[in-house]
C-alpha cells in the first residue's frame, strides 16, 4: 500500500478515533501497494500501521524519544504531522522509509530526528545503490561531453549519469564555468537517480528549474516619491 495513503487514514482517524497497533507486526511489500482512490477499512487499517510501525522502529533507535513526546497526544499529532511531511517531500515507497530506517539506526544521538533530517536519510545515497556518487557523475559527464552521440549504453556507468547530462546541457558542460553547471547537473542527477530507483521512465524530460527570484532594491526618496505621485495621477485618470 502507497504511503500516500496515509492522508486518508489520518482524517478517518480524527474523525472516527481508528486505533491500530503495530504490535509484532512488521512492514512488508504487501503493505505498499497502491490501492484504489476509495480504499476499503482495511486497507485503511494496514495503511496507518505503516506511520505506527516506523514511529515504532524510531522510538526503539532514539530511546530519548519521550523528550520530544511526553505524552501521548504529543505522539499522535505528531504522527499527523510527519504524515504530511513525508508525502510533501515525496517519501512514499518502502524502499524510501526502509533507506531512512537504516541510516537512523546508525545515528549516534539518543534524541528523536527532526522531520527534515529523516526526509533526508530516505533519500539515498547513489552508492548505496551501485551508483556513482554525484562527483563522480559529473566528472563522467564532463569527460564524455564532447563525444555524447558516439557513445554506447555500455560505456555509461549509469544511464542516470546519461539522462543529467542531456538535460544539463553537453555544450553548457563543455564551455561554460564548473561553479555555473555544477548545481544544475547536480539537480538533474539527483531526480535521475530518483527516478531510477522507483522505477521510473527516465527519458522523460527533466522540468528546469525555476530561476531565483530577484533581490528588490529599494529606492531613493525622491523616486519613491514621484511613483507615489504618479499613482495617483493613474488612479484620478490622469497621465
Amino acid at each position: 500500500m502507497a504511503l500516500k495513503s496515509i492522508a486518508e487514514v489520518i482524517e478517518l482517524d480524527q474523525q472516527k478515533r481508528v486505533v491500530c497497533s503495530a504490535k509484532n507486526a512488521g512492514p512488508t511489500q504487501s503493505s505498499f501497494r497502491e490501492v484504489e482512490s476509495k480504499p476499503d477499512s482495511d486497507q485503511l487499517q494496514a495503511t496507518a500501521r505503516i506511520i505506527n510501525i516506523l514511529f515504532a522502529e524510531l522510538q526503539s533507535c532514539f530511546p530519548a524519544w519521550k523528550a520530544t513526546f511526553p505524552s501521548k497526544s504529543d505522539v499522535d499529532a505528531a504522527k499527523r504531522t510527519w504524515t504530511k511531511g513525508l508525502l510533501e517531500a515525496g517519501i512514499i515507497t518502502e524502499q524510501q522509509l526502509q533507506c531512512g530506517l537504516r541510516k537512523a539506526r546508525q545515528a549516534e544521538s539518543p534524541f528523536w530526528p527532526s522531520l527534515g533530517q529523516f526526509v533526508k536519510w530516505c533519500q539515498p545515497d547513489p552508492a548505496d545503490y551501485g551508483l556513482p556518487s554525484v562527483r563522480q557523475a559529473y566528472m563522467e559527464a564532463c569527460r564524455n561531453s564532447h563525444r555524447l552521440s558516439e557513445m554506447t549504453n555500455e560505456e555509461w556507468s549509469h544511464a542516470a549519469v546519461y539522462v543529467a547530462l542531456k538535460n544539463t546541457g553537453t555544450f553548457d558542460i563543455r564551455n561554460r564555468k564548473e561553479a555555473e553547471t555544477w548545481p544544475i547537473f547536480e539537480r538533474n542527477y539527483e531526480i535521475a537517480v530518483r527516478r531510477a530507483l522507483a522505477g521510473e521512465d527516465l527519458n522523460a524530460e527533466i522540468p528546469k528549474a525555476l530561476p531565483p527570484q530577484p533581490t528588490p532594491r529599494p529606492v531613493g526618496p525622491e523616486v519613491a516619491k514621484q511613483n507615489i505621485e504618479r499613482l495617483k495621477r493613474m488612479i484620478k485618470g490622469g497621465k
